[in-house]
């Protein structure tokens, strides 16, 4: 998954156009990401089909967007109509026509000011955090499994990470930059994780009533 994920990425940069320079820095009136937005950012680095948009949410941007598969082609369709992206068809044998996707003059300018409008907030959103919110309602059984597939998680997530650092030799900056913030932020959540994980349980065990435990 790390190899596909530094080769898309790769992929990706190497169709990169010219460096759009856009006009002299105003202050911002900050607005949010959306998923049209987040669809721009992608086809800035080069032309993509949905599902590679897809694909680079699911490896490439894991840590720090999200988005449905279901949002990216209404998003899509709404930036055509608006003149920000064109699209091409091409012909697959034996499967249904692909359309790639590419992003316009017009398209450039708008992503541009989407970036000097953004806030610069981060929204966490965990299902994990929210399950360890409410452990002390769960068997300890299944709290150790919770945690365990967390820490998994964090290793794959942080492997991918590495190793799109260590390959892919067409990383602007800030990308390198964006990546090295994952992989800080993982190897400081499994330290967490070693630390904390049984002294949790201990705690959790602790607190309950012989009955409950």
């Amino acid at each position: 998954m790390g190899n596909r994920a530094s080769a898309r990425l790769t992929d990706l940069t190497t169709k990169c156009p010219s460096i759009y320079i856009g006009p002299t820095y105003i202050d911002p009136i900050y607005t949010k990401m959306n998923t049209h937005h987040l669809c721009l950012g992608i086809l800035s680095l080069g032309e993509a089909s949905g599902y590679e948009i897809k694909k680079a949410f699911e490896e490439t941007f894991c840590h720090f967007q999200a988005t449905s598969f279901g949002s990216i082609y209404p998003a899509l369709a709404k930036l055509t109509e608006q003149g920000l992206v064109s699209f091409r068809e091409e012909t697959q044998e034996k499967r249904p026509t692909k359309k790639v996707f590419t992003i316009t003059p017009a398209g450039h300018e708008h992503f541009y000011q989407t970036l000097l409008k953004s806030e610069p907030a981060e929204q966490y959103r965990s299902d994990f955090l929210f399950l360890m919110m409410f452990a002390h309602l769960l068997p300890q059984e299944h709290i150790k499994t919770l945690l365990n597939k967390q820490t998994e998680n964090l290793e794959m997530e942080l492997g991918i990470l590495e190793r799109i650092l260590t390959e892919c030799q067409t990383l602007t900056p800030g990308m390198r930059f964006t990546l090295e913030y994952g992989v800080t932020g993982n190897k400081a959540l499994l330290k967490l994780m070693q630390q904390r994980s049984l002294q949790l349980l201990n705690e959790i065990d602790a607190a309950r009533s012989p009955q409950e435990s």
